[in-house]
């Protein structure tokens, strides 16, 4: 019997009983099951709360549950909000950053204040918070892999000018730059030198793994111009991760000897890791006991683990000692098991960025950006400042370097990513209290502009000189 003479007689039973039809079947399912279940919710929460022991216990399973109903609707609106950016040309990391902005303050807690509430309780925030700081770790992870894989590669002509001059023409403009906004938006940490290097290290960051994606995506991975802008986001993005070491070590407000002590001892520990133990690693899994990918993995995400929480306990901040563990890490091992072994790392960061989105958008409202003139003034300054020198930095380095001027704009644009990786070193500075809400919230605005800008800006580039693309 074909599929489709059984599937008009899927409704007849082989023993002789009637037909039934879709619509009676509905309401069977309407009425013998979902009033039922409706009906077990509404007497359930109505029911009298209990007292002591019981109150406690069904207030751990509430928080429980809200936790769960949480992370599963961040999960979902971040999984929507990626598809969607997308299908407008735009990375999939910008839709979900968006969807970590708009459950916060800035759109959710002004649209609907009681879901908020009800779905963010502080202890179900800690919990997120939680995954996030995992998932925050294991990225940074990643950015030292492929620090590591970048160097290994071969390396392009005019690399060396183009990686200093798009890392120092940004970071002197922000350090220049600092002087005019101290007075200000400087930070509780009332250190203005950490603030200058903080702020130039803010504008010569360029997001590595956003610039892969978007270079992905429109075919320029393999293209000379791809290649240059990878090698430079690389480096360029480990010199900023050391400058912001020193940033938040000036700002702790500690003694210089203990502030020299905490550095010797990660410089100590930073080169035990690239060295023994990074050898020791290798050993192990190129010895003659088979590991499954499953142990490697494990041991991979415990020894990122026990760098960042060193780290942190020397009052360095944790991701620091994740970016260190990766530039560690063996990843060509001989049986290709410290290379699966960053797979599954990378889906455990994807699964968990999205918490780290929801945390930076609960604690940051966009209404804390002024709307007076002098707000609009530092926005604007700053979206200029950010994207000149970085588009100039880089361009002009690379049209000295060789590339044609097409090519030489291409670069600049694509330098001028900033993405998660700014979102990161933004959060960790306001935090530590090296700059001020306003600055942070004007930060984090040019750095959504400023990757917005990346795709679009490489079509109308392709549009507008198509022949010497």
């Amino acid at each position: 019997m074909s599929l489709t003479e059984a599937s008009k007689t899927t409704d007849a039973d082989p023993d002789g009983g009637r037909r039934v039809g879709r619509r009676q079947r509905v309401l069977g399912y309407v009425v013998l099951v979902a009033l039922p279940v409706v009906g077990c919710v509404i007497a359930l929460v109505a029911a009298p709360g209990g007292s002591g022991a019981a109150a406690a216990g069904h207030s751990a399973k509430s928080s429980t549950a809200t936790l769960l109903l949480a992370a599963s609707g961040v999960l979902a609106v971040a999984l929507g909000a990626g598809a969607l950016a997308a299908r407008i040309g735009q990375p999939r990391v910008m839709g979900e950053i968006c969807a970590g902005l708009a459950l916060g303050p800035s759109v959710l807690g002004e649209l609907g204040p009681e879901v908020s509430d009800w779905l963010f309780p502080p202890d179900v925030v800690t919990g997120l918070d939680a995954l996030a700081q995992l998932g925050l770790v294991l990225f940074m992870f990643g950015v030292g892999q492929e620090l590591v894989q970048v160097q290994q590669s071969r390396i392009e002509r005019g690399f060396t000018l183009v990686t200093l001059s798009s890392f120092l023409v940004p970071f002197a403009t922000g350090t220049a730059t600092a002087l005019w906004l101290w007075d200000e938006h400087g930070g509780s940490a009332g250190e203005p030198l950490a603030f200058a290097l903080f702020l130039g290290c803010s504008l010569s960051v360029t997001a590595f793994p956003v610039l892969a994606r978007v270079l992905t995506e429109l075919g320029l991975l393999k293209s000379r111009t791809g290649r240059l802008s990878l090698y430079a986001a690389a480096v360029g993005d480990g010199a900023c991760w050391v400058v912001l070491t020193a940033a938040l070590a000036l700002a702790t407000g500690e003694g210089a000897g203990d502030q020299w002590w905490k550095l010797l001892v990660f410089a100590g520990t930073t080169a035990m890791l690239l060295g023994p133990v990074r050898t020791g690693l290798a050993r192990v899994l190129d010895g003659p006991v088979r590991y499954s990918p499953a142990v490697v993995s494990t041991l991979c995400v415990a020894g990122v683990a026990a760098s960042a929480g060193l780290t942190a306990a020397l009052g360095i901040h944790q991701l620091i000692g994740a970016f260190v563990f990766g530039l560690a890490w063996p990843r060509a091992t001989k049986r290709g098991n410290g290379e699966a072994a960053l797979t599954s790392v990378a889906t455990i960061a994807g699964l968990l960025l999205p918490f780290f989105f929801l945390g930076f958008g609960l604690s940051l409202d966009l209404g804390d950006l002024s709307l007076s003139a002098e707000g609009a003034v530092l926005l604007a300054v700053l979206l200029v400042l950010a994207t000149v020198s970085k588009v100039v930095g880089a361009g002009l380095a690379g049209y000295v370097a060789g590339l044609s001027r097409t090519q030489a704009l291409e670069l600049g644009i694509l330098m001028n990513t900033r993405g998660l990786t700014e979102l990161v070193v933004l959060s960790i500075g306001h935090e530590a209290g090296v700059i001020g809400t306003q600055l942070f919230v004007a930060l984090v605005v040019v750095t959504l502009v400023t990757t917005a800008m990346t795709g679009p800006g490489l079509r109308l580039l392709r549009v507008l000189r198509p022949a010497k693309t």
